[in-house]
């Protein structure tokens, strides 16, 4: 509305200052002056300021032999901007090698470096790759108050058959948000 009210201003300031009827007098030109300088000052008012877009970085970090970590696509519900978890380490290697059918266990221990608390409903749940006979999901074992170290330790079983096996995990609330990923690969001989 704002918008349309200057344009109809200026229209009116051009018509009148186009026609040059004998009739306008300086101070009517000096009106037309400054309705047009007004309307400039408007439109300079209404412009918006330019936003800075936030853009989310991965929430894990990852030695250099692995891949970068990313966030979950297919969450169910859109990540909270406070869930991030850090890579503090981990037992079991990439490229650790096992005899066929050989368990292990592996533990990672993320950083909470968020601003939300983690639960004990929280949770590590598979999400693709090679399970290796691990759970869908477990719960991680404690209260993780962000800044928090929290140790998350899965029972697996090196496949039967000699080859390369990575499988993912990552991190989920309560209410099935997923945020940050980590892995295990293993040879087997």
């Amino acid at each position: 509305m704002k918008k349309m009210t200057m344009i109809v201003v200026v229209l009116a300031a051009l018509v009148l200052s186009a026609c040059n009827f004998p009739f306008v007098t300086d101070s009517e030109t000096t009106l037309a002056t400054t309705v047009a300088q007004t309307v400039e000052a408007m439109e300079a008012e209404v412009k918006q300021p330019t936003l800075a877009v936030v853009t989310q970085v991965p929430t894990i970090s990852a030695p250099t032999a692995t891949p970068a970590p990313t966030e979950d696509p297919e969450a169910t519900e859109e990540a909270d901007p406070c869930l991030f978890a850090t890579f503090v380490s981990e037992t079991v290697p990439d490229n650790t090698t096992f005899s066929a059918g050989a368990s292990f266990t592996k533990t990672w221990t993320l950083r909470n470096t968020g601003t939300c608390d983690w639960n004990d409903e929280y949770k590590i749940s598979f999400k693709s790759g090679d399970q290796m006979g691990g759970p869908d999901a477990q719960n991680i074992p404690q209260e993780t108050d962000p800044g928090e170290d929290v140790e998350l330790t899965i029972s697996l079983t090196a496949p039967s058959s000699a080859g390369t096996y990575t499988g993912y995990w990552q991190m989920e609330t309560h209410q099935g948000v997923a945020f940050g990923e980590v892995w295990v690969k293993i040879v087997v001989e």
